[in-house]
């Protein structure tokens, strides 16, 4: 199949054109001019320069395609607009261009945000649950959703609504890790679900693939659930460090991500609008339709996969 991936050149996106190229797909990159390469220059792909706000360049990356792969969006924004701006409406204008130029299979990478929290482990939010976002950034992708299920009837759609995605190349995984080699552990928030980077793009190209409606949901985790105390043992225990339990109040979370917001010329994964999802309970998902309709079972739980992660930050002097 002739495949395009939009952000190709991102921790997740270079991992799917990876994995497309391995399984014998050709594979086209939706990049900007400005955009760092490393991780997709030594892949045989094309490459497609544009932006979500331009619609030529997007009709242009699209055209002749089989499959697109939307995995580009803001999370570093300079201004809270931007989710909507780039996440929402960027969104519309290229699945309106998918469906103009005949494209088969539209897969949106979207996020449990979208949906919101739980109400606790044992009710995990599922796909037929109200959508009841607590951020902007889940604000925007849920309206991109809704505008990608708007023209399902015109352009076959998925949707994939994933956790936090972890795994070599995420930077933001670092500030924990770093945090804990320096023997601090972190302590903040609820229980979440996770997914490992390899599963989620697997999710996708089985996404791709399977016989399924248009307009179709689907959380993908590793199906299970974790905290941040839980998950932060395993991870000293991989680095091999002792660590000291420091425990993060909600209103502490909230404030450091205003610091961290008003500090920031560029942008900053962590601001107030990240720190809002991080105080919430619980964002615990149900994955049992994406194992009934995708066929869909996880590879990594997250012992293995943080194995993997961290020998690959180690080997490249990132931890």
């Amino acid at each position: 199949m002739k495949t395009l991936v939009t952000g190709a050149n991102g921790f997740i996106g270079s991992h799917l054109c990876e994995l497309l190229k391995k399984r014998g797909h050709g594979v086209r990159g939706l990049v900007r001019k400005t955009s760092d390469l490393t991780w997709i220059g030594d892949l045989d792909i094309e490459l497609a320069y544009g932006d979500l706000r331009d619609r030529e360049s997007l009709v242009t990356a699209a055209t002749g395609m089989d499959w697109v792969f939307h995995t580009a969006a803001t999370v570093r924004p300079k201004d809270r607009v931007d989710f909507e701006r780039v996440n929402y409406e960027g969104t519309k204008v290229l699945a309106e261009v998918c469906a103009e130029t005949g494209v088969k299979r539209f897969v949106l990478f979207s996020s449990a945000a979208a949906a919101g929290p739980a109400t606790s482990p044992d009710r995990p939010k599922a796909e037929t649950d109200r959508a009841e976002p607590v951020s902007y950034y889940g604000r925007g992708k849920l309206k991109a959703e809704q505008a990608v299920v708007e023209l399902k009837d015109r352009l076959h759609s998925v949707i994939l609504r994933f956790p936090a995605v972890y795994g070599p190349r995420d930077r933001d995984s670092l500030v924990l890790l770093r945090n804990l080699k320096r023997g601090i552990r972190p302590v903040l928030g609820g229980t979440f679900s996770v997914v490992y980077v390899k599963d989620a793009v697997r999710a996708a190209l089985l996404a791709a693939e399977c016989d399924v409606s248009s307009g179709s949901v689907y959380f993908i985790s590793d199906g299970c659930w974790y905290d941040y105390d839980g998950m932060s043992r395993v991870a000293a225990k991989l680095l091999g460090r002792k660590t000291v339990r420091v425990r993060m109040p909600g209103w502490a979370v909230k404030a450091a991500g205003r610091v961290s917001e008003w500090f920031s010329r560029e942008g900053s994964i962590f601001n107030r609008d990240k720190a809002e999802e991080l105080v919430q309970e619980c964002w615990v998902c149900d994955t049992s339709k994406a194992q009934e309709e995708l066929g869909f079972e996880p590879e990594y739980l997250l012992e293995k996969g943080l194995g993997e992660a961290i020998r690959w930050y180690q080997e490249r002097n990132w931890l």
